[in-house]
């Protein structure tokens, strides 16, 4: 009776371990009703950083990995047998793998290399999205510097009057053309930044959304060192898929070789316990190991050739940002030449009937170099940030949230 009521508080214990579970629901049209109730606002950089940890949708799918692969444990296996003809249970277990080594040992510390992983991977996403949001500021403050220069020069009059040749007209018309498609430039640019930014905080694209300047000196240019490099989260994603290959490697090692499980034999019926002994021995099980050590070679070349990646990415955006920084150095110098005599010309148009042409040319020329300027701008913009990313900027934590 007592080994009956024994076995019965295993199964009970067994079970009790278990989780259960919680039904969920998931539809288009739910997930939609979702995020068309979230609130847009007035953001900080610092402020958006943190409403992106929590709401984008990819950093929340890569934080419930990184929470799930912590949770794998090993489970240790305890093994029952009843034989009913002579109405006796044996309860057996592996001591070694009770003790935490050999393949139990094994797979458990491979568990926790792929929990680092999963940590290393939503670091690395929240790197990403932190890299994106500070585009988006980077960007929307360079947008603001913009302006499109106003005149006023009525082409139709002129060349009524005489006074402008039709190839004079023309070109008048389309600068005031290319004026308008400026305008309307610069609002599409700011509506695609605005547009980033309520992807990457998972906000609908009706939100209301404000954007707070940032402070001179938010952007930090990392110095260049080869610990700035070898930090950078994608880096560390290469570097723990190798302890995850070194992980399984060490199993597949243990996993060739015999395991050995014991335990008393109970007699439900009375008596004295007997021992048992099952000895399991793996047959061809080499070839799993050998996989196992090639597919950490291929792991650890992955980590040369992200080290690699990284140098060049690193390299690429110094040379990037100098070319952008000698660029729109140059276009506002252009800009500053031909506002400058779009402005005198637009003195003499009034006084001087032969300086139509001149004030046509002028505006043209204005027009060519705003937009040239707007794509130096923006262009440098974008070129600080893919700077001081490359570089590692910003750093992230690699914790998970806590299950």
């Amino acid at each position: 009776m007592f080994a009956r009521g024994t076995l019965l508080l295993w199964l009970a214990l067994s079970a009790a371990s278990c989780v259960s579970y919680t039904p969920d629901t998931a539809d288009p049209v739910a997930i939609a009703t979702e995020v068309r109730q979230r609130r847009g606002g007035t953001f900080t950089f610092e402020a958006a950083v943190l409403a992106a940890f929590r709401q984008n949708a990819d950093l929340r799918a890569l934080a419930a990995r990184a929470r799930a692969a912590g949770a794998v444990v090993e489970p240790t296996e305890l093994q029952v047998e009843w034989r009913s003809d002579s109405d006796m249970v044996a309860v057996m277990l592996d001591p070694i793998a009770m003790l935490g080594f050999g393949v139990r040992g094994a797979a458990n510390q491979q568990a926790s290399a792929e929990a680092s992983a999963a940590a290393q991977m939503l670091a690395a996403g929240r790197w990403r999205v932190a890299a994106a949001l500070a585009e988006v500021w980077a960007v929307d403050q360079a947008l603001a510097t913009l302006a499109v220069p106003t005149f006023a020069i009525d082409a139709d009059a002129w060349q009524r009057a005489g006074l402008a040749s039709r190839l004079a007209a023309d070109q008048a018309r389309a600068a005031t053309a290319r004026a308008h498609a400026e305008r309307l430039e610069l609002t599409s640019a700011r509506a695609a930044v605005l547009a980033d930014f309520r992807r990457l905080l998972g906000l609908p694209d009706h939100a209301d959304v404000d954007l707070v300047p940032t402070d001179p000196d938010w952007l930090r240019q990392p110095s260049p060192s080869d610990a700035a490099l070898l930090a950078r989260p994608d880096v560390a994603i290469a570097a723990a898929a190798f302890q995850v290959a070194d992980g399984a490697f060490r199993r597949a090692v243990w996993e060739q070789f015999p395991s050995l499980m014991i335990g008393p034999d109970i007699p439900l019926m009375g008596g004295a316990l007997q021992t048992m002994a099952v000895l399991r021995l793996p047959i061809a099980a080499h070839g799993r190991a050998l996989a196992a050590r090639e597919q950490r070679d291929a792991a650890r070349a992955e980590l040369e050739a992200a080290c690699l990646e990284a140098s060049r990415e690193a390299s690429r955006a110094e040379a990037e940002l100098a070319a952008a920084d000698a660029n729109v150095q140059a276009t506002a110098a252009g800009l500053t030449a031909s506002e400058g005599m779009l402005a005198a010309a637009l003195v003499e148009v009034q006084t001087e009937g032969e300086a139509f042409e001149r004030a046509a040319s002028a505006a043209n020329m204005a027009m060519r170099d705003t937009m040239e300027r707007r794509q130096a701008v923006i262009h440098f913009a974008r070129a600080r940030v893919q700077r001081a990313v490359a570089w590692g900027w910003p750093v992230v934590a690699p914790a998970p949230e806590a299950p």
